[in-house]
């Protein structure tokens, strides 16, 4: 299979898992810097429409909520190189830093296990998930959901509402299996 197929049923399956109030898009370009010159004026001119090489990059898919950008999730077939890890870890840093509620995720199709590579070398990354086979696909939607909360949680956070507890979670399979 190749990556772009992958993606598109990745799109598909969460399409149809995900209520209709999110979009999921393919290949979008979302900011990562907004500049403001000394007479005010923004670059890019129009911030609420990024556009790749204009000081925005483009994700392999994107889950919005009215054009606000909550999970993006960077896609590998079959394997992944510890300059791949870099690369994207890298971009996420840098959308955050605009969109600092944004959820990043990688997903590897036709592994069984994310590398040691990627804990080593990953320092944006919210989420990790290696597919193996379709039946793998349908425990994705459930994860991205979670994703999609934290998203969303950090905006309340951001406009000031509270919260009493910040808790980081690592789900290895075996651990629902003790």
């Amino acid at each position: 299979m190749k990556e772009g197929q992958f993606q598109d049923r990745l799109c598909e399956i969460l399409r149809k898992g995900l209520p209709n109030t999110y979009n999921v898009e393919m290949r979008k370009s979302i900011l990562y810097k907004v500049i403001v010159d000394s007479y005010g004026k923004y670059d890019p001119v129009e911030p609420a429409n990024p556009k790749r090489g204009q000081l925005a990059f483009q994700t392999d898919i994107l889950i919005s909520n009215n054009k606000v950008p909550l999970v993006v999730i960077e896609t590998k077939i079959g394997g992944f190189s510890t300059h791949d890890v870099l690369t994207y870890s890298a971009k996420a840093i840098k959308h955050k830093e605009v969109y600092p509620y944004l959820r990043y995720g990688f997903i590897v199709w036709g592994k069984n296990k994310i590398d040691r590579k990627f804990f080593v070398h990953n320092s944006g990354f919210d989420f990790a998930v290696a597919i193996e086979s379709d039946s793998d696909l349908e425990n994705l939607v459930e994860i991205v959901r979670k994703q999609i909360k934290c998203a969303e949680v950090m905006l309340k956070i951001l406009s000031g509402k509270e919260v009493r507890r910040y808790i980081t979670v690592i789900e290895p399979e075996w651990a629902s299996k003790n």
